[in-house]
């Protein structure tokens, strides 16, 4: 029977197919969400001075860097997982001192791998513990890395006192950087959802989860290094549970902050989402890929020293600020489903819900 003249048509249940455009947007979340960072870009550009003032701080790598002049160009190839703080130094392995001796490198594990002897986190204020090959008496040196200069110590002379110090720094390190990866995610996150940014609201909410996360990560590299330190070679192998483990955890920190999840709920949570692959598999291998390409482009300024140094930091800031809030806007809209899902958050039937434009994006 046909339906009355002025009757409604009952709704199209049938979700969107991939000739409507929808499916085929889904299929590419990376691509997607880097081009709605860009087209915000004007609305986020003040969050760029976070990662460059964060890579200047490292004054030991960038005084290396700044050393390099007239020892010829040379490539890295830098593979990082989306990381809460995204600095040139992950993209980039500054050049090393011209060393005295000839003596072999190994670089140490971090939050997030990298290929190319560099670490994937930022080197923590306190320095970064690696392998230094042999002493003059035939011991084993401890490098430690600092942002002011880099100390060497024999492994016999480190003392409980020194390791102790040594703890104190990487846990104020731990407090610090997880204050400013507080503020940062979390006042990209509102910003993104046409919300003030509310520095001391993201603090208060976040940082706890962030200096706890940083504390694991610190812990558990401490753990590594007296196995790393008198037994090198278990590095190499050590490299694909590295690799691993930082797909499986990359989503946690940026969890903490679009689901608003407990710390060891958010472990839970990026357990299952890794695992399952799909969206959050494939933007992690673009942001590889991504992180890849440009490390080439920003290693090649790095290696020419002098002014190169400098356009290369101010080049990698937007750079890394396209990555970080791409990938916030990415576990906000797609892994959690807007601002509605995360606790605090407006749900759509609310009076006070943000409206939302035909992108997705909260309206201005």
């Amino acid at each position: 029977m046909a339906p009355a003249p002025g009757s409604e048509s009952p709704p199209d249940d049938d979700p969107p197919t991939a000739a409507d455009g929808v499916g085929s947007k889904r299929s590419r979340p990376f691509q997607r969400h880097v081009a709605r960072v860009i087209d915000r870009f004007g609305d986020l550009q003040l969050f760029g001075v976070v990662p460059l003032i964060a890579a200047l701080f490292e004054f030991e790598k960038v005084r290396r860097a700044l050393e390099s002049t007239g020892r010829g160009l040379s490539l890295n190839l830098e593979f990082a997982f989306p990381s809460p703080l995204v600095t040139l130094w992950q993209l980039v392995d500054p050049p090393d001192p011209a060393p005295a001796t000839t003596r072999s490198r190994y670089g140490e594990p971090s939050g997030a791998p990298s290929f190319g002897g560099t670490p994937g986190e930022p080197t923590p204020t306190g320095g970064s513990t690696t392998p230094a090959g042999a002493t003059g008496s035939g011991g084993t040196d401890v490098t430690i890395e600092t942002p002011v200069e880099t100390v060497e110590v024999p492994l016999e002379a480190l003392t409980a006192e020194m390791l102790g110090w040594f703890a104190l720094t990487l846990a104020a390190y731990a407090v610090l950087s997880g204050i400013l990866m507080a503020a940062y995610v979390g006042g990209l996150d509102r910003r993104l959802r046409g919300e003030p940014i509310a520095v001391g609201s993201c603090v208060a909410t976040y940082a706890p989860r962030f200096v706890l996360y940083n504390l694991v990560l610190f812990g558990a590299f401490l753990l590594g290094v007296p196995v790393f330190v008198l037994q090198p070679v278990l590095l190499v192998l050590a490299i694909p549970v590295i690799v691993a483990l930082g797909y499986v955890f990359y989503p946690v920190p940026f969890l903490f902050v679009a689901a608003d999840a407990p710390f060891l709920e958010a472990f839970r949570r990026s357990l299952r989402l890794t695992m399952a692959g799909g969206a959050v598999l494939s933007f992690a291998l673009w942001h590889l890929g991504t992180a890849a390409v440009a490390s080439l482009g920003l290693s090649l300024l790095v290696s020419g020293g002098g002014a190169a140094v400098l356009l290369a930091l101010l080049a990698s800031a937007p750079l890394s600020l396209v990555l970080t809030a791409a990938t916030v806007s990415f576990f906000r809209e797609d892994v959690v489903g807007g601002a509605g899902d995360s606790a605090g958050g407006p749900s759509s039937g609310d009076p006070g819900a943000i409206e939302r434009d035909g992108e997705g994006w909260a309206a201005d």
